[in-house]
């Protein structure tokens, strides 16, 4: 196990080497005067970054739209239909696809040459996100300690005298604390105190089944009977909040 986890998650899709490593270069400085940590991920083509993409996969994609191949718009359109809620930047020699790219809810656009000015532009209207993605939650196992990024926080849950943090990819980590503890790191929404053992991240739950929160995992997470609307009304107002955020 790594003893930190990262923060934030990007692609970088583009043909030309020497732009790929000029736009990862911007960003390993934004991260560095921002106090931000992240893993980028370089790919050449459209159909290498497909193949490896997953819904929550990626926080942020830096697409060339003139790509060899697939275009970066077509890419853009795959990827979106699955994962509503990456950020896009479109990197481009023209502002032709200016349509396709509103279509596609794209963050920014960067235009060919790339300068610091347009680079800090676009990475300034991704800071919100990077911002939301820095936050972790302090985890210590027997004698290491490690970070795990809020935003990868599904649920956590009471396990004896220990607590079970339960991620977006399937990982579970145990830490000793109580429950008490580990909500006052998890500083309040999107994490919600659904249950005296469970606390869960409002941005993964799929559905209200009677007394069950159903995730997107498909996990169940039980609902406290006292204090149920309250529950349920905090969640429909995150969830309307989210819809509106989200137009």
């Amino acid at each position: 196990m790594s003893e930190q986890k990262i923060g934030v998650n990007i692609a970088i899709c583009d043909d030309n080497a020497k732009d790929a490593q000029e736009i990862r270069g911007y960003l390993l400085s934004y991260f560095e005067r921002n106090g931000f940590v992240g893993a980028i991920h370089l790919y050449d083509n459209a159909e290498a970054l497909l193949d490896d993409f997953a819904p929550g996969r990626f926080d942020v994609l830096f697409l060339d739209i003139f790509l060899k191949g697939m275009s970066g718009v077509d890419a853009a359109a795959i990827m979106r239909k699955s994962d509503p809620n990456c950020l896009i930047v479109f990197i481009t020699m023209s502002d032709s696809f200016m349509r396709e790219g509103f279509a596609l809810r794209a963050a920014s656009y960067v235009e060919k040459p790339l300068t610091p000015e347009k680079m800090e532009v676009a990475l300034t209207q991704c800071h919100d996100l990077f911002l939301k993605n820095a936050r972790y939650i302090e985890i210590t196992l027997t004698q290491r300690g490690f970070k795990v990024p809020l935003a990868r926080l599904a649920y956590a849950e009471v396990a004896g005298k220990s607590i079970l943090f339960h991620t977006d990819m399937g990982e579970s980590f145990e830490a000793r604390m109580s429950m008490d503890e580990a909500e006052k790191q998890l500083e309040g929404a999107p994490f919600l105190r659904c249950h005296n053992s469970f606390v869960v991240n409002m941005n993964y739950v799929e559905d209200i089944q009677g007394n069950n929160l159903v995730l997107k995992s498909g996990q169940v997470v039980p609902i406290r009977k006292n204090g149920r609307r309250e529950v349920v009304d905090t969640l429909n107002e995150f969830m309307t909040e989210r819809l509106f955020e989200g137009r």
